[in-house]
């Protein structure tokens, strides 16, 4: 598999995490199987080449709305898939779209709300390479982003107050009224979006420092003990802390 992913400074910092590309070559023997984690972040996804999918949902070709993620899911990739996409900080998905969706949707379920996506999706039909769709949805997005969006900045501050190190008492609206905004904007309750972050986090050191004894992890990231990272990771990552250090250690062994 060839993945390759352009991370935007400037205007686009606060709505995009990535304008990505992907392929897996045609003579590939089998079909590429990932693990993606949850980053409660939502996208737009076009399938260019293939069926893929994405835990039980199937699709075959076009536009696909990606949710809000909560929980890691599996992609399946035949040979010959070719992908691209454009991946959302958490909330802005809703910033862009004008609406969260809760599944997997296509152009063809909502025509009317997304119909403004078949044009991008001509566009990178006509792409060859990594580097010409990645710069063709980079170019989409300064074209068709409002960057003075009001409801941007309202979801940039709210999800920032409710990180680890935010400051939600410097915010001018009540726990209450930030339930509300999460429920509307990404479909889950604050405290749900720091177990998320909370589980990334833990993924990322593991990845950094596979040896790190778990029970240390577990004090320094915040949980009960052990037990109950293993039980969070299960949840959201479908992988238990043990599981995950196994495979970064494998990988490297791999890469060497």
């Amino acid at each position: 598999m060839d993945f390759r992913i352009f991370k935007p400074q400037g205007v686009l910092k606060d709505h995009v995490q990535g304008i990505w590309s992907l392929s897996v070559p045609p003579d590939r023997v089998g079909e590429e199987k990932k693990l993606l984690f949850s980053d409660a972040g939502s996208g737009i996804m076009f399938n260019l080449a293939g069926e893929v999918c994405f835990g039980n949902h199937r699709h075959s070709g076009g536009v696909m709305i990606m949710p809000n993620s909560k929980e890691a899911l599996y992609v399946t990739l035949p040979p010959g898939t070719v992908l691209a996409g454009i991946r959302f900080h958490p909330g802005m998905g809703y910033s862009v779209l004008g609406k969260r969706f809760d599944h997997p949707v296509s152009i063809a379920d909502e025509p009317e709300h997304l119909h403004f996506l078949e044009s991008l999706q001509e566009q990178l039909r006509y792409c060859c390479h990594h580097q010409a769709r990645i710069v063709t949805m980079y170019r989409w997005m300064i074209r068709n982003l409002d960057t003075d969006d009001a409801v941007r900045h309202a979801i940039t501050e709210i999800v920032k107050a409710v990180q680890p190190h935010g400051r939600p008492h410097s915010m001018p609206v009540s726990a209450r009224q930030i339930e509300r905004h999460f429920q509307k904007w990404m479909g889950m309750t604050p405290k749900y979006y720091q177990r998320i972050l909370r589980v990334k986090q833990s993924l990322e050191l593991i990845q950094l420092s596979p040896d790190i004894p778990l029970a240390d992890l577990a004090a320094e990231q915040g949980f009960a003990d052990q037990a109950h990272m293993t039980r969070e990771f299960s949840h959201i990552a479908k992988i238990t802390p043990k599981q995950y250090s196994l495979l970064v250690k494998k990988k490297q062994v791999q890469d060497r």
